[in-house]
């Protein structure tokens, strides 16, 4: 679904794509040399755009990730008093190994507690604690749950988890504080 923006998803999905690609690319030199020409005319085509572009775009809200290129495609929703999400890694999001980066991880966490903690006012990360728990696997659809823990004035404290069926991933605690506007 691309909302009020289409063909959004299918530049998303595109580039996300592109991004798999370039992470597992044995390719020659020449080759790469050639592509990097070809990414970075592709690029200038979207420059005249790019300018007076809000942080979040319209197409956000709708799509996998915000339409955010580097965040994991996740899908969420609410379930009564938590966030519940489906996410799933994809190479470009590899670590060492077969398993994910462990920043990337952090970054879910920050992407899924920054909604939950949104659910009781609008907010900034004040500090994220990702505790690893097993390796993360890529390629295969792993659940992401946040919820607020407590509220104290400003201060709006949640807690996650990140699943591999039953198996615990990953944990988070993190600090949210409201604020006043997003400036």
């Amino acid at each position: 679904m691309d909302g009020p923006q289409p063909g959004a998803r299918e530049l998303l999905d595109a580039t996300r794509e592109l991004a798999d690609r370039v992470w597992r690319s044995h390719a020659s030199s020449d080759v790469r040399a050639t592509v990097a020409r070809e990414v970075r005319a592709l690029s200038e085509r979207l420059g005249p755009f790019e300018p007076g572009a809000p942080v979040r775009t319209p197409i956000g809200g709708v799509l996998p990730g915000r339409g955010h290129p580097l965040l994991p495609p996740i899908v969420h929703a609410g379930d009564g008093d938590r966030v519940i999400g489906t996410v799933t890694y994809t190479d470009a999001h590899a670590g060492a190994g077969e398993a994910v980066h462990g920043g990337q991880v952090t970054l879910l966490f920050d992407e899924v507690l920054g909604a939950v903690a949104g659910t009781a006012a609008p907010s900034r990360t004040a500090s994220l604690t990702v505790h690893y728990r097993s390796l993360t696997p890529m390629g295969v659809p792993l659940t992401v749950e946040g919820w607020v823990d407590r509220v104290d004035g400003r201060k709006i404290s949640v807690r996650g988890r990140l699943l591999d069926g039953h198996r615990v991933c990953a944990e988070a605690d993190a600090l949210f504080v409201a604020v006043d506007d997003w400036a």
